[in-house]
């Protein structure tokens, strides 16, 4: 894996933002509709939940290269796998906050591998993969929300693995909602943090 392949992951993960952006028009982002759900919402997290299963399999293979969840030949890996790998290399790893500019407060998406193997919010997503029919209530504001910080987290995390930089972002992305100290202000700016497991 190098920077090239990381990036494209970044570029994705900008795509669905925007989706997330254009989602504002019509759901104003705010914790009083954290229970709105709707189509869009669902896809957004879908694709977000899935490019964070791909993440997490990257990752864990950078970090343990005999690790096979990235051979196409073989199953998805599962949570709580990823997390015993990621949190074995990179114990703070929970610890990674973002910030979601609408609610002015910063969030730690991955706070709940801390006491347990899956977040709430993944397990939600899987309830709308699996039972979409019954739980498409789940398809809501709030786990697309954590679903898309949560991704930014972990591609932070693969790009600073990968790539021998001294922070997580690559020059040149600009993510246009989510913000975090793990980015300057500017991108010619170093940022104010670095990312947990590298202070």
């Amino acid at each position: 894996m190098d920077e090239t392949e990381v990036l494209n992951h970044w570029k994705y993960f900008l795509s669905l933002e925007k989706d997330l952006v254009n989602l504002k028009n019509f759901v104003e982002i705010h914790q009083d509709n954290y229970a709105t759900y709707s189509f869009e919402l669902s896809k957004v997290l879908q694709l977000s939940c899935s490019e964070i299963d791909s993440i997490c399999r990257l990752l864990c293979k950078v970090i343990d290269p005999q690790n096979d969840f990235p051979n196409e030949d073989t199953r998805s890996g599962n949570i709580a796998e990823y997390k015993r790998i990621i949190l074995e290399k990179y114990p703070k790893f929970t610890q990674s906050e973002i910030l979601i500019p609408d609610l002015g407060e910063k969030i730690l998406p991955w706070d709940e591998w801390s006491s347990k193997n899956s977040p709430s919010w993944w397990e939600e997503y899987n309830k709308v993969k699996h039972y979409r029919h019954s739980c498409f209530k789940y398809a809501n504001l709030k786990n697309t929300l954590y679903s898309m910080s949560s991704l930014m987290v972990v591609i932070l995390y693969l790009h600073r693995a990968v790539v021998s930089g001294s922070y997580g972002c690559p020059f040149g992305i600009s993510t246009t909602y989510f913000e975090s100290d793990y980015f300057g202000s500017v991108r010619t700016v170093s940022p104010s943090k670095n990312l947990p497991d590298f202070m």
